[in-house]
């Protein structure tokens, strides 16, 4: 299955369909937009990257497509601020979306986001880190 992900006309744009696929919970499709060694770091490392510190591909989607398993039903990436150059996209943005409780979902992150070919190689995501402690503890 092909999403057309590369054919995007910036990696900015990469980004958010990326986003938009982990909403979505849709495996084959974040498995096409990332390359085979494609890493995800979850940061500050004090989180301890949730029990894995570096997770590879199949990793990373399966923590991705299982937030709901997680305590997340619903995911908005809403950008504050980007910045592009080359292979490497770097953003300021708010997550909000509902808990499987029912209540609000509302984060704030800033994300390096590594490119090659059109395709995503890592990803470094850093959090409010009080936030999730309070709503995972």
């Amino acid at each position: 299955m092909s999403t057309g992900f590369t054919a995007l006309p910036t990696n900015r744009d990469r980004v958010l369909a990326f986003w938009r696929y982990v909403d979505e919970h849709n495996h084959a499709a974040l498995s096409d937009v990332m390359t085979d060694d494609f890493t995800l770091t979850f940061l500050p490392s004090s989180l301890g990257g949730f029990g894995i510190p570096v997770r590879n591909k199949e990793q990373s989607i399966t923590f991705l497509c299982g937030l709901p398993d997680k305590g997340v039903a619903s995911l908005r990436i809403k950008p504050t601020e980007w910045v592009e150059t080359g292979d490497t996209v770097v953003g300021h943005y708010h997550a909000t979306g509902e808990l499987v409780d029912g209540s609000p979902y509302k984060n704030e992150y800033m994300g390096i986001f590594r490119f090659r070919d059109g395709k995503m190689v890592y990803m470094k995501e850093f959090m409010d880190s009080k936030y999730i402690s309070k709503i995972h503890s």
